[in-house]
């Protein structure tokens, strides 16, 4: 896959068997059992190794065996992500330890009525954040590519009790647009990714990791346009039940697309470095 296709891989069997493995034989065995998942895509999916390949080996600048060492790890750590998520979905969220790096940024945000966005990546466990916010009493609206897997959304919302945010369908008609002003205005909190983007889209150019990358104009220029404080956000797993909860300091005022997208990439930079295995995108993500 040399581009992003708008959906994740993966099939509703496949998270039925983790959901039954974790409810009724634990999170130790169910976190073991996925070293064989891990290593079936680590053997047979060259098409999405080769570009971790490339993030770790021209990226990061690791060596060749470090490089392949370091695909394995993130294989794995990216399906103990997944676990975890329908873990708090699940409402087993007790198990982990949150550290909060900025949360009373995102709680002055709720308290003060003022809505916010919360820009964030296929990075990490960002979910955590929505978990976060139910703490605060705030409203969460996730935009994201809803139509992407229905049917496996929907074994989840059905074995878990469904997601604890609501979600705001990014749509042709650019209707997503007016539900996010709509929940802007509302004085409620907006969590949008900016790392992605589909063929055709209209794109920025950044500076990531020492190379030049394409990123969705869409959620600069509508964090450009709204006058409302606006945070990246970041969930990165620290231990086997450990996360810590990144929120940067406030952007206020209007700031022109170009320039939230450099500050952007600088906060996503200072992260991968920090924890580099925990990069999600399984694409060619530096496009020629």
């Amino acid at each position: 896959m040399s581009e992003w296709s708008g959906k994740s891989r993966g099939n509703a069997l496949g998270y039925w068997f983790f959901i039954f493995f974790m409810r009724n034989l634990g999170m130790g065995f169910t976190y073991g059992f996925l070293h064989f998942v891990v290593l079936y895509f680590f053997l047979f999916s060259w098409s999405s190794s080769k570009w971790i390949y490339r993030y770790y080996r021209q990226g990061l600048g690791y060596g060749w065996w470090k490089s392949m060492v370091n695909i394995y790890k993130t294989y794995y750590v990216f399906g103990q992500v997944i676990i975890d998520k329908v873990a708090m979905a699940s409402g087993i969220k007790d198990r982990f330890n949150l550290t909060h790096n900025g949360a009373e940024i995102i709680r002055d945000m709720v308290e003060n009525k003022t809505g916010g966005i919360l820009i964030s990546g296929h990075m990490g466990n960002w979910e955590i954040a929505s978990h976060l916010m139910r703490g605060y009493g705030g409203v969460v609206n996730v935009v994201m590519y809803d139509e992407e897997h229905q049917k496996i959304k929907k074994h989840i919302d059905e074995t878990t009790g469904g997601r604890k945010f609501n979600v705001i369908p990014i749509k042709d008609d650019i209707s997503h647009v007016f539900l996010i002003s709509k929940a802007l205005l509302n004085k409620e909190l907006v969590c949008i990714h900016g790392d992605r983007y589909r063929e055709g889209m209209r794109t920025l150019k950044g500076d990531f990791l020492g190379q030049e990358a394409q990123f969705p104009y869409g959620p600069f220029a509508i964090a450009a346009k709204f006058d409302v404080p606006k945070t990246f956000v970041y969930g990165f797993k620290t231990g086997t039940y450990d996360y810590s909860f990144y929120a940067t300091e406030p952007i206020t005022g209007k700031l022109a697309p170009e320039l939230l997208l450099t500050k952007y990439v600088d906060e996503m930079d200072k992260m991968v470095r920090k924890y580099p295995n925990q990069w999600f995108n399984f694409y060619d993500f530096w496009k020629r």
